[in-house]
């Protein structure tokens, strides 16, 4: 399954951000010509206004995250949806590790949605394909905390529903994505290992660890300016895992002491989840079960669904 949404090039949001991008270029009058008339066009126009479109595009879907220029559906090894490789077990037999970090989304939710109205629209906005009654499940699976002060979402650092919509939209776009690829994997008995990276760099407490967080430690970058918050973590932890993973397909095979050893992915329902690593600092790693939101997880992978996630 694709993390975000992936559909064919016939999408009305990437139907209407191409013609607002002829329009910005000058090309607009061309819109409805041929493939050839149009790139004849766009390749007149001087790079400068080519970047300025560009900018002017991205800046306009930055706060929905309805970002342009996103690969489509329908060309070469693009030919289907990821959930569809899934569920007919069309992928590569190689060993595979998937990860994310804890508060995705953080990354780049919005700061300044305070009613449930405003959740919902939002949601609906990004994801056109729910139905009413999808949404209904949502404000359930992710109750409002305004109805709850004491609830999972309460006391948001900036907007009432901050912690709400960053965990709605980290589950739909990374951890659930994550969990159906190690499921669909073990279940064709390929060796997965699945990882969710509890460590931070430098990102202020309110935005927890989000999107990116991972990034310089995967190369064992040192403390400082530019470096990583936690450098033992890359250098004793991640690289030894991923050399061993990819000298010789396992991230165990260094058989080093004193560190988790990471389980092979195997999951068998929500009674036994399957194993994950969980890697935070100060020798806190550990084995967990791949249970938080599972019931969130399972709602977002629903078979059914996925088309009308267009994943």
């Amino acid at each position: 399954m694709t993390a975000r949404a992936f559909p064919n090039a016939s999408y009305p949001l990437y139907q209407d951000q191409f013609a607002q991008y002829l329009g910005y270029t000058g090309c607009g009058a061309v819109a409805n010509s041929t493939d050839t008339e149009i790139l004849s066009c766009l390749r007149s126009v001087p790079i400068d206004a080519i970047q300025n479109a560009s900018a002017l595009l991205w800046r306009a879907s930055e706060y929905p995250i309805t970002w342009p220029f996103q690969p489509t559906r329908g060309g070469p090894l693009l030919e289907q949806a990821g959930s569809t490789s899934g569920i007919n077990e069309q992928f590569y037999r190689i060993p595979t590790i998937t990860t994310n970090v804890v508060d995705e989304a953080k990354y780049y939710s919005p700061g300044d949605i305070s009613t449930n109205e405003e959740f919902l629209a939002f949601i609906k906005n990004l994801i056109p394909g729910l139905t009413t009654d999808d949404l209904s499940d949502l404000e359930e699976l992710y109750p409002d905390p305004a109805d709850d002060i004491n609830g999972p979402y309460s006391h948001s650092p900036n907007s009432t529903q901050y912690n709400r919509i960053s965990a709605a939209l980290t589950d739909y776009m990374y951890v659930c994505a994550g969990q159906e690829t190690a499921m669909r994997m073990s279940a064709a008995s390929v060796p997965v290992y699945k990882m969710v990276f509890a460590v931070n760099n430098t990102f202020p407490i309110w935005k927890g660890i989000p999107h990116t967080a991972d990034t310089k430690y995967t190369w064992a970058e040192p403390a400082g300016s530019g470096g990583v918050q936690y450098p033992e973590v890359g250098k004793e932890l991640l690289n030894a895992y991923f050399s061993d993973f990819v000298a010789l397909g396992d991230p165990n095979a260094g058989n080093r002491t004193g560190v988790p050893v990471w389980p092979k992915y195997e999951d068998e329902g929500e009674d036994r989840p399957g194993l994950q690593l969980r890697m935070e600092p100060f020798g806190n790693s550990r084995v967990e079960g791949d249970a938080i939101r599972r019931r969130q997880c399972e709602w977002w992978r629903d078979e059914s669904r996925a088309a009308r996630l267009e994943k």
